[in-house]
């Protein structure tokens, strides 16, 4: 499973020449709605991170349904599933077409892609085989490729061009990614700490260490977690590892470096992940180092990262659950 992300830059590139099917320009388009779950669903909050300066406000919705009141005419949805068979992609999906045709969908192959080509809908179908979460780069570049032919620019083709070179630099990654594996092999609960604006990136790092070393992480979020978080380790017995994630704001790293110091005076072992470069730059190569970090630490514990048999239980379930699910998420 290494491999794959140390190709991310060549996946990359690939998912730039992707042919968006069925493609048409959809005028009048206010919002975006980015449906996905999991290593597919990062995808969605990475976006909408990287739009929040953007003339549209991106929402993503993680559930079997989708909120009837904010999708309409204006309103464009945006599906994302690695697979194409995630359950609960396809429902949201099937309840945006309730409302709207203005619906695009990315996934490698599945029900998804048959919905898309059922209803004429722009879709991508992007390279199979691989797990989810090391696909990161290929769906969200596929993602920009299909919003900005739809007529929808978040970012400029040269600036994410111009973004995935950081990509290419494979020595320095690997060179981080040793210090986090020396920083975090003895750790059984990591502490994840981000700013608000890097806050999918710790959810991203959340799950790589979820999936991929089989690790639970708390994830803390500021200037949020000054008003409660802070206050829990005041008396708390257990103490683990702290990975603070850098910001590109002055200010805001001056609040990272203070709740840095807090936590090692409470006996918290900490390290700070230096980024560089713009938002999306960062979300890239943070997401490579720990994809990198994450395989490292499920070899060191003889596990198989992409093994995820409490997974495959859920899933198993949904089969179960999955006529009342249809039925609820219908009449929502």
């Amino acid at each position: 499973m290494l491999e794959h992300y140390m190709k991310w830059y060549e996946y990359s590139l690939e998912a730039l020449g992707y042919t968006v099917v069925n493609a048409r320009f959809f005028d009048g388009i206010r919002r975006i709605v980015i449906l996905g779950m999991g290593g597919s669903g990062i995808v969605g909050d990475i976006i909408a991170s990287i739009a929040a300066e953007s003339e549209y406000p991106v929402y993503v919705y993680k559930d079997f349904y989708i909120p009837s009141n904010i999708i309409d005419g204006t309103t464009f949805v945006l599906s994302i599933s690695y697979s194409g068979n995630t359950l609960e992609t396809i429902l949201s999906t099937k309840k945006a077409l309730q409302h709207t045709k203005s619906v695009g969908v990315i996934a490698s192959g599945g029900e998804l892609i048959e919905l898309a080509k059922r209803n004429g809908l722009p879709y991508i179908a992007i390279r199979s085989g691989l797990a989810p979460r090391s696909a990161l780069p290929i769906m969200l570049v596929a993602a920009f490729n299909l919003l900005s032919t739809c007529g929808i620019e978040l970012i400029a083709r040269e600036e994410l061009m111009k973004a995935l070179d950081v990509l290419k630099n494979m020595d320095e990654a690997e060179r981080t990614s040793r210090e986090l594996f020396n920083f975090l092999k003895l750790s059984k609960l990591p502490l994840v700490v981000a700013t608000l604006r890097y806050s999918a990136l710790a959810v991203r790092i959340k799950n790589e260490l979820n999936e991929n070393s089989k690790i639970p992480v708390k994830v803390e979020i500021l200037p949020e977690l000054f008003h409660n978080d802070i206050v829990g380790w005041e008396s708390a017995e257990f103490k683990d590892k702290a990975l603070l994630v850098d910001s590109d704001l002055t200010y805001e790293n001056k609040l990272i470096q203070f709740y840095a110091e807090y936590l090692k005076g409470l006996g918290i072992d900490t390290y700070i992940l230096r980024l560089n470069g713009n938002v999306i730059e960062r979300f890239l190569y943070g997401s490579l180092v720990i994809g990198i970090t994450s395989i490292k630490l499920a070899q060191l514990r003889g596990l198989d990262p992409l093994q995820t048999k409490s997974i495959s239980i859920y899933k198993q379930l949904l089969q179960e659950l999955k006529e009342e699910i249809e039925r609820v998420a219908h009449s929502r």
